[in-house]
């Protein structure tokens, strides 16, 4: 018997930290991701308000194990799963076989059916969105620089963000900061105060914290000049106008949608165990109810919250339970706890020196909130180089008041090259 092969299909957190745990260990991996680059999405909205460039928060999954003797990568999309003969049918080559699967394949942009909504919203889930919605936004600056029309203007300066978490919080407080360090500075014929509002339809902003924290994010977004309204759904999208469900309509040229996740598709998996949020259901170990050589994590999988902290603790849990389990019955394992998911705590940043902190029953706001929140972020992003240039981007801001990356970039399309097919 040759050694065992792991695959893990996805590069996130959840799929990353399984691989730099199996990294050095008597199995062969595989790592297959559509992307050849991990993402740290927590700092996504800084791509998307100016402030940092998108190699700045993403980084080579090939450079990441480089000097690995058993870890291999492969850009690949999956296309169909085979759990009776343990093959993985993808994109270009033949089909991959593995001993064990660990499916890490994340969640993507939740529009609820809205379909107005979604044809006319930007993400800001993935890094293409994330630099899509900074050209947008900077394009709006220049389209309203040109009219001399004040209610066009105001439609140019006005934008929408739906969603309370702390993605739609971070992105209104990061977005008013560029709207009161640039136009004054740099767009004079600009005459329109601009507009910013977060719409959230709980009765609070940061709904997974207190009452206490989400009170706070709305004070401080309301001094940024946000408005915040609470208890309100975005019914539609009608030319220039979101419609809310309380009959208000709002005109602008900008919606940014940060109001929920879902599981990625499951197209590729069939007879897929699911749970009633439409994720693959999981044992207490993380294996694939009726598939005990294969696993699922992340946000793909379970009922856990669709935060990176629990990916990652699931990726490092299920590969101590591979190499635990490598000579035992597969369906009788013997020795390992089950996944216990141990919450270190939640952030959100609001604007400069402001953020919210909650680990456990502790709390901390402000200034002392802000900085955990710097050394955190500091932490977990992958590479010293990413480390080094986020943390002088910050620091260039903080003293110069600027953000530095206001560069209408747009790829000019060609066609996708066709990739050789290759051995497995």
């Amino acid at each position: 018997m040759g050694t065992p092969r792991v695959v893990i299909i996805g590069a996130g957190f959840g799929g990353l930290e399984c691989a730099k745990k199996l990294d050095g260990k008597p199995v062969d991996v595989l790592l297959i991701d559509r992307h050849n680059y991990h993402v740290f999405s927590p700092l996504l909205y800084q791509v998307a308000s100016s402030l940092l460039n998108p190699s700045d928060i993403a980084y080579p999954v090939r450079k990441v194990f480089r000097g690995s003797a058993n870890v291999r990568f492969k850009q690949l999309e999956v296309q169909h799963i085979d759990f009776d003969r343990n093959l993985l049918e993808v994109d270009h080559g033949p089909p991959i076989s593995w001993d064990h699967l660990v499916i890490a394949t994340g969640s993507t942009t939740q529009f609820f059916g809205n379909d107005s909504v979604a044809s006319r919203a930007l993400g800001l889930k993935t890094l293409g969105e994330a630099l899509q919605l900074r050209n947008h936004i900077l394009s709006c600056l220049e389209a309203a620089a040109r009219s001399s029309d004040a209610d066009e203007q105001s439609a140019w300066m006005s934008f929408v963000i739906v969603g309370g978490g702390p993605t739609g919080v971070e992105y209104a407080g990061a977005l008013a900061e560029l709207m009161r360090l640039v136009v004054t500075r740099e767009y004079p014929l600009i005459t329109v105060a601009p507009r910013i509002v977060i719409v959230e339809g709980r009765d609070q902003l940061l709904g997974a914290f207190s009452d206490k924290l989400g009170s706070y994010a709305s004070q401080r977004l309301s001094k940024l000049g946000v408005e915040v309204v609470l208890g309100q759904l975005v019914k539609a999208v009608d030319g220039d106008d979101v419609v809310l469900d309380g009959g208000d309509r709002i005109r602008c040229k900008t919606l940014v949608w940060s109001a929920g996740v879902k599981a990625e598709a499951l197209s590729t998996i069939d007879d897929m165990p699911v749970t009633e949020r439409r994720r693959i259901d999981v044992d207490r170990h993380l294996r694939i109810d009726g598939h005990h050589d294969a696993f699922a994590i992340g946000d793909i999988a379970g009922d856990l919250p669709m935060l990176s902290a629990p990916a990652m603790q699931q990726g490092r849990y299920v590969a101590d339970f591979i190499m635990a389990h490598l000579d035992d019955e597969p369906a009788a394992p013997a020795g390992m706890p089950p996944f216990e998911y141990t919450d270190k705590g939640t952030m959100a940043t609001i604007g400069r020196n402001a953020a919210v902190c909650a680990v456990g029953r502790f709390e901390l706001t402000g200034l002392l909130g802000w900085l955990g929140w710097l050394l955190v972020h500091i932490y977990y992003l992958i590479g010293f180089r990413n480390r080094l240039v986020v943390l002088g981007s910050w620091c260039w801001n903080y003293i110069w008041y600027d953000r530095p990356v206001r560069i209408i970039m747009r790829a000019k399309r060609q066609p996708t090259p066709q990739l050789p097919h290759s051995e497995m």
